[in-house]
């Protein structure tokens, strides 16, 4: 069982927050109080019950939470794959669909930034359950559309519904996770997440070819509704969430039960963390003199690792047809070996992050990104330093992202981890919006191979140095 202050441990660094938070204790009556007095043997640290093994309960959740990442990486990455069939159904040209790729970017940022936080004062479960609930609907509604601007319209609300699972699923995974493989659960969710976006790119062509383009949109909406009775059912409110919250006791209860505690939780008059409750508002304590560091390096790294996520899969196939003479399919067949990658690396990740620890883990993916990037200046570019280049991107840019949420999951408390997750990440893809603009700047100036793969080379180059600057909290003994 772990000693010491899990705060220390998952919030910030030791050097950053000063004094040490001592124990809350939640009572029967709801009473928080602070401190280690008479009767704490009677009230079990929520921590301390959270790092026994997983169980069979623990275990369904996970899954449960798996299956909706991987649903939401479907509906989020489909359409790029059905544009011709929607243009064609719409009666526009393919071009036009632009502006439904930068709704959804908008409406993406305006969840991850807006949405997620709600978390921290209503609960994760109540967001997760709404925000998938949201997202299938208006996913639905998309096949009554019959413009382009409608289109667009109902994606930009669809995505503001996705930027409230992601930060949220992950946030709940974590806090729900023993301490010690906490990081790694969060790297396989956004394996699982790439797993299913690799589904959407595979099906949902398949879905139009049969049924037209609307085929799709029925997949990927009724698919979290059929599931949404069973998270209605079996989906916890976060423990660690509860234990700050003064009416939370007998939620609390409950839910140590159904994780195999119920022995200790029955006869507990209260319950105690090591984490202490916020005075200041969620937003306002991510730039708190302790924790501004911190935040601003999470938004470097984010932003411009989605630049090169933003400019890669819009503008690299023109760039292959362009200046070294791939036709589109060709161009098209070694972009798709991306998803070999987005899925095997963070595998990997999960097994180095237990020998080498997540900073370096990350750090680790940003150079090996870097130098995937700079493939792209090798003239000739065969197929084989562009197949190469493409897994790295996979790999590299898009599996490291759940390297990136695991970090910001442990760097901030439960009080406003969904804030942090949901802020860093919103305000990485509004930065990122100028991804595009760059890809285009390039084609248009006539950038050569080696100028383009240095402006692909550069982010990942700056997120690297971003996370060797970050100050982590000593790491915990791998289990």
């Amino acid at each position: 069982m772990a000693s010491g202050n899990e705060a220390s441990l998952n919030g910030m660094p030791m050097a950053e927050r000063g004094a040490v938070a001592r124990p809350t204790t939640l009572g029967k009556d709801g009473v928080q109080a602070q401190g280690r007095g008479v009767g704490m043997s009677d009230r079990p640290n929520v921590g301390a019950l959270l790092d026994r093994p997983l169980g069979a309960y623990r275990i369904a959740v996970f899954l449960l939470c798996a299956l909706v990442m991987a649903l939401e990486g479907f509906d989020m990455y489909m359409i790029g794959s059905i544009v011709p069939a929607i243009a064609s159904g719409l009666g526009i040209g393919p071009a036009a669909m632009g502006q439904v790729f930068v709704a959804q970017g908008i409406g993406l940022a305006i969840g991850y930034t807006f949405v997620s936080p709600i978390a921290d004062r209503a609960g994760r479960r109540p967001v997760i359950l709404g925000c998938v609930t949201g997202f299938a609907l208006v996913t639905l509604l998309a096949v009554l559309a019959q413009s382009v601007t409608a289109l667009a319209v109902l994606r930009l609300v669809a995505f503001i519904f996705f930027g409230g699972v992601v930060p949220n699923t992950i946030a709940l995974v974590t806090e729900l996770s023993p301490r010690l493989i906490r990081q790694r659960m969060v790297v396989l969710l956004n394996a699982v997440f790439a797993v299913g976006s690799s589904a959407g790119m595979i099906i949902a062509p398949v879905a139009a070819a049969n049924f037209g383009w609307t085929g799709a949109f029925w997949a990927a909406g009724l698919a979290p509704l059929l599931l949404l009775p069973l998270l209605v059912w079996a989906l916890p409110e976060s423990p660690r969430f509860l234990v700050l919250r003064p009416e939370g006791t007998e939620r609390l209860r409950r839910v140590l039960s159904r994780i195999g505690a119920g022995a200790q939780a029955d006869v507990a008059t209260g319950f105690t963390t090591d984490e202490k409750p916020e005075t200041r508002a969620p937003l306002a304590s991510l730039f708190a003199p302790e924790r501004i560091r911190t935040t601003l390096l999470l938004i470097v790294m984010g932003s411009m690792m989605m630049i090169v996520a933003n400019i890669v899969p819009s503008w690299l196939p023109t760039y292959m047809q362009m200046l070294a003479g791939y036709s589109t399919a060709h161009a098209a067949a070694v972009i798709a070996t991306s998803s070999l990658g987005a899925i095997v690396w963070p595998l990997c990740m999960i097994v180095l992050i237990r020998r080498i620890g997540i900073k370096a883990t990350v750090a680790l993916s940003y150079a090996f990104g870097t130098v995937s990037m700079a493939l792209f200046a090798v003239q000739p570019l065969t197929a084989l330093p562009a197949t190469l280049m493409s897994i790295g991107f996979g790999a590299f840019v898009i599996g490291a992202v759940g390297g990136v949420y695991a970090m910001t999951s442990t760097l901030y408390p439960t009080s406003m981890r969904s804030t942090a997750l949901g802020f860093t990440a919103g305000m990485a893809r509004l930065l990122s919006i100028a991804g595009p603009a760059i890809g285009s700047f390039m084609l248009t100036q006539h950038f050569s191979q080696q100028g383009i793969a240095m402006v692909l080379s550069l982010p990942l180059a700056i997120a690297l140095a971003a996370t060797l600057a970050l100050r982590l909290p000593r790491p915990v003994r791998p289990d």
